[in-house]
C-alpha cells in the first residue's frame, strides 16, 4: 500500500510538473473595433491610453466616418460593431491613437486588422494609398495599400515608402484583406513579417513577406494613415498569433 501511495504521488507530481512547463495561453491587449463610433466616441476598445486624435506625418485632416456594420472576413470572429472608412482625398489624412503599454526591444507582438479598397484603386493624393502604422520613436512602419511602387499590392514600408517589401498579395476594390503582421523587437533592425489573408484558426504560417530594414525604436502608438478610399476594421494586438486570428466560434 505504501509503494502504491508514493507511486501515486511521484505520477501526480509529474502531472503538476508538465502542466507547469506548458506555455500560459497569452491574451489579445490590444482591440478595436470602431464601435459605436468614431470620432465622436472614439474612446473604445481596450489597450489604450486615450482616445483617436488626428495624427500622423504631414496629416492635415482626420475626415474618417464610421459605419454602423463590422467589415467581415471568412471565419474571422469579429467583436464590436462598426468600421471606420475614409475616402480619396486631396491631402493626407491620418489619425493616431496612444497604446496603454509600449513595445519595444525584446518584446514580440502580432498585429492583424481587416483592410478593404473602397471607391476606385489609387484615386486620391499621392496614388491613393492607405493603412495602417505601427508608430515607432525614430520612424514608422507602414502596412497596405502604398502610395508608389508595388501599387496594386499590399506591402510593408517604412512610412514615406522606403523599403518596400511587396506581399505578391493583389488589392481590389471591394474585396477585404486579412493582414497579420508579427513585430520581433530586437537591438538594431527589427524584424516584421507580414502573412496575408492567412486562414483563422490555423497556426502560424512558415513563411512570410519580411523587411528587416528598420529599427523603430519604443513603439507608443498605433495610426491609420491614408488618401485612398478604404475601409478598416478588428485591429488586434497580443503577444501569440493565435490571439489577433480568432477563429468565429472559438
Amino acid at each position: 500500500m505504501r509503494l502504491r501511495s508514493i507511486c501515486a504521488s511521484i505520477v501526480a507530481l509529474a502531472a503538476a510538473l508538465m502542466f507547469a512547463s506548458l506555455p500560459t495561453h497569452a491574451s489579445e491587449v490590444v482591440y478595436e473595433g470602431f464601435g459605436p463610433s468614431f470620432p465622436i466616441y472614439a474612446n473604445g476598445g481596450i489597450g489604450f491610453s486615450g482616445p483617436w486624435a488626428q495624427g500622423g506625418f504631414n496629416a492635415f485632416a482626420s475626415g474618417y466616418t464610421t459605419n454602423a456594420v463590422s467589415l467581415s472576413y471568412p471565419t474571422l470572429r469579429p467583436g464590436a460593431a462598426g468600421s471606420l472608412s475614409g475616402g480619396a482625398f486631396p491631402a493626407i489624412n491620418g489619425a493616431i491613437r496612444n497604446l496603454e503599454q509600449s513595445l519595444g526591444d525584446g518584446t514580440t507582438v502580432y498585429m492583424s486588422f481587416v483592410l478593404r479598397p473602397d471607391g476606385v484603386l489609387s484615386d486620391g493624393i499621392f496614388n491613393g494609398f492607405f493603412g495602417v502604422t505601427l508608430n515607432g520613436s525614430s520612424n514608422d512602419l507602414f502596412i497596405g495599400k502604398p502610395g508608389g511602387g508595388a501599387l496594386d499590392q499590399y506591402v510593408l514600408e517604412t512610412r514615406g515608402g522606403i523599403g518596400q517589401v511587396p506581399s505578391g498579395t493583389s488589392t481590389y476594390a471591394g474585396h477585404a484583406a486579412l493582414l497579420v503582421v508579427k513585430a520581433q523587437f530586437v537591438s538594431g533592425n527589427d524584424v516584421f513579417t507580414l502573412y496575408t489573408n492567412p486562414k483563422p484558426g490555423s497556426t502560424e504560417p512558415s513563411s512570410g513577406t519580411v523587411k528587416s530594414d528598420l529599427d523603430l525604436g519604443v513603439v507608443s502608438k498605433i495610426g491609420i494613415y491614408s488618401s485612398g478610399a478604404f475601409t478598416v476594421d478588428e485591429i488586434r494586438i497580443g503577444t501569440t498569433y493565435e490571439d489577433v486570428v480568432p477563429k468565429t466560434g472559438e
